[in-house]
């Protein structure tokens, strides 16, 4: 009998082992390719799911509330108010009815809420802004005369008013009584407890009020924009748990409490919140805020739980509103076009038919603001200084 070699043998046996390890490697190289196939084929999906303008679910689902922008325990909702029973049952025929108002920076992050809580299809929105308007000078807008007609004629169930940046100017260190306390401050607090009182009124409304968010343009305005977000935290928190204020200036922060274009969502990514002016916001800050915003209507009203996703709602504009914004094309429009069962008869609520675009998805723009200045008059004295907060007022039950 014939043997072979035994260098032939072990060669063999060699280029034997080297072959299995090649192919269990090109296996592994497989499976690897795979999975990695899968998980970008999912996010593709999950991305165009959310990017589907004419979904409203794309619209309704509430942002996730863990967050390292929303407070300080990472929400916006404290685990009371989320657990708390809404105030009546809500369906398409008998919708919330909600009022939100403010300045143009309400002008630009309004529509994108509106259209948010109407795609659950069981809130009805009116949107009232004014462009350059403020609580210090009545000479563009009374927003206390407006709300008061407002609360009468709309009769909403919950309100969001967002005010303070025009005011900005006023804030100074001038104490001519010599109380302790600068004249613009005494002044305004009476101005922003009107307002909150006319807002909540005897019906006790929900009230999320928000402050101005961080400025750019000026340090003098940032520095205002802080110390009068200071007063409007201190009397929300008298009418607790009616009115529940939102700390936009923290919102809008770095994490070392200054301005930049630039920030993190509530999901840790990098957006371009404002454009160039400083003050306004971009189409994504506006998106930003809205789900903030959301996030608290949400758990105070169950909007997710109770939402008829079949039947999204549009939102309309109060009368003397629907100017176009700094930072958007055109005026604001509704995504959805409004709802025959539940528009509002309200003769100063426009009439107009929405189309299905919204000032908060248009493309902005770094043109200078087209607003003017503000009326209050200007001083010298030195800026006030006022700590950077650091708490969020969230609702409670």
């Amino acid at each position: 009998m014939t043997r072979k070699p035994a260098s032939e043998t072990s060669t063999q046996d060699a280029v034997s082992r080297r072959d299995r390890l090649v192919a269990r490697r090109t296996r592994r190289i497989r499976i690897i390719v795979a999975v990695v196939v899968v998980a970008i084929a999912g996010a593709v999906a999950v991305a165009a799911y959310a990017l589907n303008d004419n979904d409203p679910r794309a619209h309704a689902v509430a942002p996730n509330p863990k967050s390292t922008r929303y407070g300080v325990e990472g929400t916006l909702v404290s685990p009371n108010a989320a657990k708390a029973p809404a105030p009546r049952r809500l369906d398409h025929a008998h919708p919330l009815r909600l009022w939100i108002g403010g300045d143009s920076l309400a002008g630009s992050f309004g529509p994108a809420l509106g259209d948010r809580v109407g795609a659950t299809g069981i809130v009805q929105t009116v949107i009232d802004y004014r462009v350059s308007s403020g609580l210090w000078s009545n000479d563009l807008r009374n927003w206390y005369q407006r709300a008061t007609d407002q609360m009468a004629s709309a009769d909403p169930e919950a309100v969001v008013f967002m005010i303070g940046a025009n005011d900005t100017p006023v804030v100074n260190q001038v104490d001519a009584n010599r109380d302790g306390v600068p004249d613009w401050e005494a002044e305004y607090r009476i101005k922003v407890a009107r307002m909150m009182d006319v807002l909540v009124g005897p019906k006790h409304r929900s009230v999320f009020w928000l402050g101005p968010p961080t400025i750019g343009s000026m340090q003098s305005m940032d520095a205002g924009a802080k110390a009068i977000g200071v007063v409007m935290r201190e009397e929300a928190a008298k009418r607790a748990p009616s009115v529940v204020y939102i700390d936009t200036y923290k919102l809008f922060s770095t994490p070392d409490g200054t301005y930049s274009p630039r920030i993190l969502d509530e999901t840790g990514k990098e957006i371009v919140a404002r454009i160039g002016d400083g003050v306004h916001f971009s189409a994504d800050g506006a998106q930003y805020l809205a789900r903030a915003v959301f996030s608290l209507v949400d758990a105070r009203w169950q909007l997710s739980k109770q939402a008829d996703l079949t039947e999204p709602i549009g939102w309309t504009l109060a009368s003397g509103s629907g100017e176009a914004v700094p930072g958007f094309s055109s005026a604001p429009r509704s995504r959805y076009p409004r709802n025959r069962t539940t528009a509002t008869t309200d003769p100063s609520v426009s009439s107009t038919v929405a189309e299905p675009t919204t000032a908060a998805t248009a493309a902005p723009t770094t043109v200078a603001p087209t607003t003017s200045p503000p009326t209050v008059p200007q001083t010298t004295a030195p800026k006030v200084t006022v700590p950077p907060t650091t708490v969020h007022v969230t609702p409670t039950t």
